[in-house]
Order: C-alpha cells, then structure tokens, then sequence
C-alpha cells in the first residue's frame, strides 16, 4: 500500500500552482519530508512504522503515547483523519486555524526516543508560523517531519515500509514515496 500521495490525488490548481514556483517550492506538493536546514538526508531505505490514531484530538500531546511503544529509529505517524475525510487540497484541510497540531512537548518525547521520522496526514505537525520552526527544530535533533500522508484507514497500528526520495540541491522538501512492505 502506498502512503504518499500520487499526481493524479492532487488537484490540479495545486499542480498548476506548483508549476509556477521555483523548484524548492514546488517539492512542498503532495508527500514529502521538510529540510529547512538543507541538510544531506541520510535515512534506511526501509523502517518501522507506527500510525497512532489521532482523530478528533485538537491538541495532540504527550498522553498521546500513554501505553504506546515506540521503537528506536522508526517513523511514527499520526492519523488526524484530516486527508481522508477532507481530501488533500481542499480549504478545510489548509485551514491551519482549525487544524490539531503536536504539542511541543510530544515532539521532544518522540525525539527522545530517537524517532527518525514524525509523519501526520496534514501539512505540517505544527500550523502557521510555528510550522517551519518546528520542522527546523526536528531537522536540528536528526530527525524530519513528512507530510501529507495519505491511506492511513487501510493500514494497521504497526508495519515495515519501504522509503524512496530524490533531494534536489537547495530545497527545502524532498518528494518521498512511502511503500507498506
């Protein structure tokens, strides 16, 4: 199953946006990792994957992990709901004002178990103008936040997935294909 969201997934006002921004910009549509940093991703082509179920949770925070194991060196990733109830481009999904986001504190509990990867179904972990700051912060501890994860409803709570990336000099995200293996 695929978790990254393919062309034909994304509206073509998006696609044509995207056409007209220089090539960093343009590597923000659809599934990909957030580099603000420019640094050199060096990521295992394969990973453990836990989705926690985030769904009508505003705040996502630290109890989300209560009874929870989280592996070393995987990719955790939160399910809000937000891209299969609202569909990737629509005005509700970008609408960061209503949008759950993590709590500070969570990202630094998922970071202290050396999480290498935090994934959400959303355009960021974070909204507005806290957005590129956390993205940055996580980038800083050696881990990265990928978003716009689609076909969380078709996949367990645990799973292997294969990862696949191309990054392009100076930009500050990387189109990633994300496989369940």
């Amino acid at each position: 199953m695929n978790l990254h969201l393919k062309e034909f997934n994304i509206p073509r006002k998006i696609l044509k946006w995207g056409d007209s921004q220089p090539a960093h910009q343009r590597q923000h549509i659809g599934t990909h990792i957030d580099c603000y940093n420019l640094s050199s991703i060096e990521l295992p082509s394969e990973i453990d994957v836990s989705v926690i179920d985030a769904r009508n949770i505003a705040i996502i925070d630290i109890g989300i992990l209560d009874n929870i194991s989280i592996k070393k060196n995987s990719f955790v990733i939160f399910r809000t709901g937000y891209l299969e109830n609202y569909g990737y481009g629509s005005e509700k999904y970008f609408n960061s004002e209503s949008n759950p986001y993590l709590t500070d504190e969570l990202v630094d509990k998922l970071l202290d178990f050396n999480v290498k990867l935090i994934g959400i179904d959303l355009s960021g972990i974070q909204h507005g103008k806290y957005h590129v700051a956390i993205d940055k912060y996580v980038e800083n501890k050696g881990a990265y936040v990928v978003e716009n994860i689609c076909n969380l409803d078709k996949v367990g709570s645990e799973f292997k997935s294969s990862l696949k990336w191309i990054q392009f000099e100076d930009a500050t995200a990387i189109k990633v294909e994300i496989e369940t293996l």
